[in-house]
């Protein structure tokens, strides 16, 4: 039977049509059904017996299958018993329609089969088109979350690759940067060096001053490309999950920084059975950078202190590194986590503003979250969650 295709009434666009299984021996009863499933505008496919029902089957999916009871040869309940042991139909609802009263009928053993629901005769048109509707429109939802699904593995696939030739451009640019660019550098600042060590006496005070700030500026760009390099480090590579003692580590990164730092004492506060599940790599990275972030901020304190802890925020386990350093104005927060951001002269404070892009990264790559609080003059708290 070949119908006209509806028009959607809120887009006007035209939905394709739905087919809907027929099964009934006697042509009268099919001709009739098929009538009053007409209003729908499916399309209603016959079929005469329960081996032609499972032969329709395996052509096409139906939205719904109406299945008469009594058939010589097979009876529906046998029918709907093959039609579930097929993985392409066993999700498909059954509708048995039948002439028997439910006196007569085996409902039980039908619901046992699989069938949603029993219509009786004498059939009641609206009724029954109404029945049909329901799954013809739950069938329509399931192709449209299909195609939804679908788009969205294809959107997936497409983003992979797309992220797949970025590292490779990445990392590629993270070659050049550590050999074809470094090396020249390298060269330059060595060379530098050597004119003042063998010609220094021949030179005035401003040629001098010139050499001087020539070795600086090779050197600051030195440390942009280690900057980079620990950006890129961060970028690739799979994360491997796994239980990270906090407390432990946070310890290490201090013991080592006070014995890089001697002329300086620093109270620092290590809350204990501190842990994250996350990559140990790059848990270390993240609490070397903020740790040395606050240990740099600190510098100018006679008292300085910094806290490694977590808080308990609505179920949500935070991990805080607090000092009380110089702090910051909060309208500048936005600036904080990005790279080559600073917030204070290259005199205050050195560096070259990458410690804390690299920590937003790591939490990136987590799926988690960071942020920072803080006032001048009262010191910071930057807070991540894994």
């Amino acid at each position: 039977m070949t119908t006209s295709q509806p028009a959607n009434a809120t887009t006007g666009t035209t939905e394709r049509e739905v087919s809907i299984l027929l099964v009934d021996d006697d042509p009268t009863k099919r001709f009739a059904i098929k009538t009053i499933l007409g209003p729908l505008g499916e399309e209603v496919v016959e079929a005469s017996s329960g081996p032609d029902a499972l032969r329709q089957l395996l052509r096409r999916e139906f939205a719904v299958v109406l299945l008469d009871v009594r058939m010589p040869t097979m009876d529906g309940y046998e029918t709907a018993q093959l039609i579930r042991q097929r993985p392409r139909s066993e999700l498909t609802p059954i509708i048995f329609v039948t002439a028997l009263n439910q006196g007569e009928t085996n409902a039980g053993r039908g619901y046992e089969l699989g069938a949603v629901d029993f219509v009786f005769a004498p059939v009641v048109p609206a009724i029954l088109r109404a029945k049909v509707a329901v799954f013809v429109e739950l069938y329509r939802a399931r192709q449209e979350l299909r195609r939804y699904r679908k788009q969205l593995e294809h959107l997936v696939e497409e983003r992979t690759t797309a992220l797949t030739a970025i590292n490779r451009e990445l990392e590629a640019f993270s070659y050049l940067v550590s050999n074809d660019l470094r090396a020249p550098l390298q060269a330059f600042d060595g060379l530098t060096e050597a004119l003042l060590a063998d010609y220094g006496n021949k030179l005035d005070r401003k040629a001098k001053d010139y050499i001087e700030r020539m070795r600086k500026a090779s050197q600051r760009m030195g440390d942009v490309f280690d900057g980079l390099q620990s950006l890129f480090s961060v970028t690739g590579g799979d994360i491997h999950r796994e239980t990270v003692d906090v407390s432990a580590l946070a310890a290490e990164i201090v013991e080592e920084m006070q014995a890089r730092k001697t002329d300086r004492h620093v109270t620092v506060n290590i809350g204990p059975n501190l842990s994250v599940s996350g990559d140990a790599r790059l848990v270390r990275i993240l609490l070397g950078n903020l740790i040395s972030n606050a240990w740099k901020f600190t510098g100018n304190k006679a008292d300085a202190a910094i806290e490694i802890g977590a808080e308990g925020v609505n179920g949500e386990a935070r991990m805080f590194v607090r000092d009380n350093g110089v702090g910051f104005d909060m309208i500048h927060s936005h600036k904080l986590f990005g790279a080559f951001q600073r917030l204070h002269s290259q005199n205050e404070f050195p560096g070259m503003g990458m410690g804390l892009a690299t920590v937003r990264r790591i939490v990136n790559r987590h799926g988690g979250r960071c942020w920072a609080d803080g006032a001048v003059g009262e010191g910071a708290t930057f807070y991540f969650v894994l």
